[in-house]
């Protein structure tokens, strides 16, 4: 799968992507969507509020109400939404595909073939295509340039004297893409559940959030950190002191699709908001706030190393499925109520 990913990244260096409009009359649609659609997401105000803001401005006649909290609040919500018999949101987006996984075992997903996706890679579409990746994101190794003498290089340089008491991390009980990451670590041999009782004794700080983590990176007021790729470019880009290494042992992929759900009152507003996030208009609204791209043609953001220099490490979705309980248990025996 690592060699399958590295060539994904790699077909994203050339080709070119047609407009929405394009892909809508492609797709045979006949009448305009309209209406208004709800969307769960735990992407950051600015990016959510960036995009929805031009597909409306492209989709006259549908309006984007959007319910924006991390990953864990977003999911208790439609959890309680669950039993009280119907989900509220149209689609829904956040770092936690095992939770799109079950709800898509259960049938509440839609299936949809957005037209506008066709030149992302296949792998990036899941379990015929309920839900789908829109752009890349990575948990890298971050540092503050004003502190760090010597560029890290592995994870386990978290756990150096050196750096005691200022090694910052997000909750995996808010993120999403930090949960994935524990559960990743914890059934790699080479890491395990002994690689966080290294980062406990060295004093490691869980800040709640990954934008409370870079912030606290750019303040100084840590000096290492486990953070996601893009938030690292985009400060780095407005010229804070901050940098990433990806580790030796590899990057985190961070899956964070985007679905609709089954029952959506407002099903061709969603879907065509899903479509509109693979146009080259959205996917270049994504480099324009340091993401990678899925589709094609469209140029990467600065700093991010060459495709061949990006060794992944896949999230274990099947550990993490099936240790949920346990995971949240053993990181709060060694950090604390989150």
């Amino acid at each position: 799968m690592t060699r399958v990913l590295l060539c994904v990244l790699a077909l994203l260096l050339v080709g070119a992507a047609p407009s929405l409009s394009t892909m809508l009359r492609a797709s045979g649609a006949t009448a305009p969507p309209s209406g208004t659609m709800t969307l769960y997401t735990s992407e950051s105000d600015d990016d959510v509020n960036l995009l929805a803001d031009d597909f409306m401005r492209r989709t006259p006649g549908v309006t984007v109400k959007i319910f924006r909290a991390g990953t864990g609040p977003v999911e208790a919500k439609i959890e309680a939404e669950m039993q009280a018999g119907r989900i509220q949101a149209d689609a829904i987006w956040f770092a936690d595909i095992g939770f799109f996984q079950n709800l898509a075992q259960k049938g509440i997903m839609l299936p949809y073939n957005p037209p506008a996706g066709g030149r992302a890679p296949r792998i990036l579409h899941y379990q015929g295509n309920q839900f789908h990746e829109v752009r890349l994101i990575f948990n890298v190794v971050a540092f503050n340039t004003r502190q760090v003498k010597f560029r890290p290089t592995s994870w386990w340089d978290l756990a150096l004297p050196r750096y005691r008491g200022r090694v910052g991390m997000p909750s995996p009980f808010v993120s999403g893409a930090a949960f994935a990451h524990v559960g990743t670590f914890a059934a790699l041999p080479e890491f395990g559940w002994s690689f966080y009782q290294k980062l406990q004794e060295n004093k490691a700080i869980v800040f709640r959030s990954n934008g409370d983590v870079i912030q606290k990176l750019a303040s100084g007021e840590v000096s290492v950190a486990q953070v996601v790729d893009f938030f690292v470019r985009a400060l780095k880009a407005q010229g804070s002191p901050v940098d990433y290494i990806v580790p030796k042992e590899g990057a985190v992929l961070v899956p964070t699709p985007i679905g609709i759900i089954k029952t959506a009152s407002s099903r061709a507003a969603a879907e065509a908001f899903v479509n509109y996030l693979y146009t080259s208009d959205a996917q270049r609204l994504f480099v324009s706030r340091s993401y990678i791209p899925v589709v094609p043609g469209i140029p990467l953001p600065p700093d991010t190393p060459d495709a061949s220099q990006i060794k992944i490490i896949q999230p274990n979705l099947v550990y993490i499925d099936g240790h949920r309980e346990e995971i949240k248990q053993r990181f709060t025996t060694l950090f604390g109520a989150q």
